[in-house]
């Protein structure tokens, strides 16, 4: 087990690896559930990491809902500490039933964990799969070009309290479940298959088998992903650089100068603009957040508005935004640096 660290790893999960852990400095926290794909990551991870002399810590949730979920921590930790890796537990200490909720209390414990290790990196193993089956899943949904561009390799983690700033990253975006079980199966590593991946009731075990059962259906979803990422990539950048020049943090709130960006971008930014200072991970609703960002776009004088739990003014060529109701100090202190990751996500520059 000690010679894992000295595995070969893929130029291009290499370069990954350079690219996104570029972004910040200090430890590299690895998110590993024990699955197949996340203890590939962390293998794959310890290889680079001796390589470019670089911290690896593992982070293991126990949401405590399986009576098994204990036992598999235990698994990750010691894999863990033969790869010479750090390993915690990160206990769900009010466990509720319901896969959104408990993503959710996932992020929280990550970033928050992440954060106590003086770090704001975490590394996730979504792969080349989870990509056509997230894209599935959101046009099924009903969802524009923008969320059709698929999981983004570098995003700000939707928690919002402590390690609010810390950046999700994906180095394996680009390898199957396949070639990461084959890393496993070369190295005897054995990983653990959660029940609720052949479960039906899910809609992601759905879309995997219907990506399964049509030939040549995953080829075509990801090279339509592909094409949609690169106009995502030019969205994204204006908006990192209207955040750079018209976006500030101030006081117990935000401050916006020189308008929103046109149409479509405006929408978005100022969605964006109204979670910041919220800090609420879920965005307001899509048919408000229109009709508030035409208002704004008006020359007409503009009466106050609260959408998403936020106070909405305009006057003297500014808008100011702040939340309806009081947030905590270490809340409000945390905005900036969270303004901060959302610029560095959208300008692709660490």
């Amino acid at each position: 087990m000690q010679q894992l660290a000295a595995l070969p790893v893929p130029d291009t999960v290499t370069e990954s690896f350079d690219r996104l852990c570029s972004f910040a400095a200090g430890p590299v926290c690895v998110a590993v559930s024990g699955g197949g794909d996340s203890l590939a990551l962390l293998v794959l991870a310890a290889a680079w990491a001796k390589r470019r002399g670089r911290t690896i810590l593992s982070f293991t949730v126990d949401h405590r809902l399986r009576p098994e979920a204990a036992a598999e921590a235990r698994h990750v930790a010691g894999i863990s500490r033969d790869l010479g890796i750090r390993h915690e537990t990160l206990a769900w200490a009010a466990p509720k039933a319901g896969q959104a909720v408990a993503r959710a209390a996932r992020h929280d414990l990550l970033a928050g964990a992440a954060a106590q290790a003086d770090s704001r990196l975490i590394l996730t193993a979504h792969t080349e799969d989870d990509q056509a089956e997230t894209v599935l899943i959101r046009a099924r949904s009903g969802s524009g070009w923008y969320g059709l561009a698929g999981i983004q390799t570098l995003a700000v983690t939707p928690a919002t309290g402590n390690g609010s700033d810390a950046l999700v990253a994906r180095p394996l975006l680009g390898m199957s479940r396949e070639a990461l079980r084959g890393v496993l199966t070369a190295e005897g590593l054995r990983w653990i298959e959660d029940p609720s991946n052949s479960d039906p009731r899910f809609e992601r075990v759905r879309m995997r088998r219907l990506l399964a059962e049509v030939p040549g259906l995953r080829a075509g979803v990801l090279s339509c992903q592909n094409g949609l990422q690169a106009f995502r990539t030019v969205e994204d950048r204006a908006l990192g650089r209207w955040l750079d020049g018209c976006v500030r943090s101030e006081g117990e709130g935000i401050s916006i100068s020189g308008g929103l960006p046109e149409g479509e971008r405006g929408v978005r930014a100022l969605s964006l603009v109204i979670q910041l200072t919220t800090m609420r991970a879920r965005p307001p609703r899509a048919d408000a957040m229109v009709r508030l960002a035409r208002r704004l776009g008006t020359p007409r004088p503009f009466r106050a508005a609260t959408l998403g739990g936020a106070i909405i003014s305009a006057g003297d060529g500014i808008i100011h935004l702040k939340a309806e109701q009081l947030l905590d100090l270490p809340v409000v202190n945390a905005i900036p640096a969270r303004l901060a990751a959302f610029r560095t996500v959208c300008s692709g520059k660490p």
